[in-house]
C-alpha cells in the first residue's frame, strides 16, 4: 500500500478534534468512513495510533510521533505547491545568465538588483562566457539570458 496523505490529514483531524464525531464534521466524511481510514492508516503502520476511549480519543506515542510528523509533511507540501505556482508566474525559480567579458560583474549585479530577482525567489546562475560561447549557450538553451555590449547580425537571436 502506498502512502495516503488524505489518511495523515485524517489522524490529524481526530487528535486536533480529540474525537471521530467532531473530527468526521470536519472533514466532511462519514464517521464510519474516517474509522475506517484510521483503521487502514494503522494496519499499514503496524501498530495502534490512537488510543480510544468512552468519551475522548488521544494518540498513542507512535500516533504522535506520526502526527507530528505529518504536521511537517502538510506544510512542506503547501510550501511546495506555493513554490510551483511562483515558478509558473516566473515569480521564482532559476535564471542562467551568461555575460561576455565585456560585461561587468559589477554590471550584472546591479541588473539583478534592479530586476528584483532576489526579492522575488529567483536564484541567478552566473557565468561569464566568450561570445562565441554566449551564442552556442542560448542558442542551446544552457543560458536563459545572455549580456553583452554587441552581437553581431545573423546570430540567431534576438536583442531586447
Amino acid at each position: 500500500m502506498s502512502l495516503d496523505l488524505r489518511k495523515l490529514e485524517h489522524l490529524v483531524a481526530v487528535a486536533e478534534e480529540g474525537g471521530f464525531t467532531r473530527a468526521a464534521e470536519r472533514l466532511h466524511l462519514s464517521q464510519q468512513a474516517l474509522s475506517t481510514s484510521i483503521r487502514t492508516l494503522e494496519r499499514h503502520v503496524g501498530v495502534r495510533l490512537l488510543d480510544r476511549g468512552h468519551q475522548h480519543v488521544t494518540p498513542t506515542p507512535a500516533g504522535q510521533a506520526l502526527i507530528d510528523d505529518a504536521r511537517a509533511l502538510s506544510a512542506q507540501a503547501l510550501a511546495a505547491l506555493d513554490r510551483a505556482r511562483r515558478i509558473g508566474r516566473g515569480q521564482a525559480g532559476h535564471l542562467r545568465i551568461g555575460h561576455t567579458p565585456a560585461v561587468t560583474a559589477e554590471e550584472v549585479v546591479e541588473l539583478l538588483t534592479r530586476a528584483g530577482t532576489e526579492e522575488q525567489g529567483i536564484q541567478a546562475h552566473v557565468r561569464q562566457l566568450f561570445p562565441d560561447e554566449l551564442r552556442e549557450q542560448l542558442l542551446t538553451g544552457a543560458c536563459d539570458l545572455g549580456l553583452t555590449r554587441a552581437m553581431p547580425a545573423g546570430t540567431g537571436l534576438t536583442r531586447a
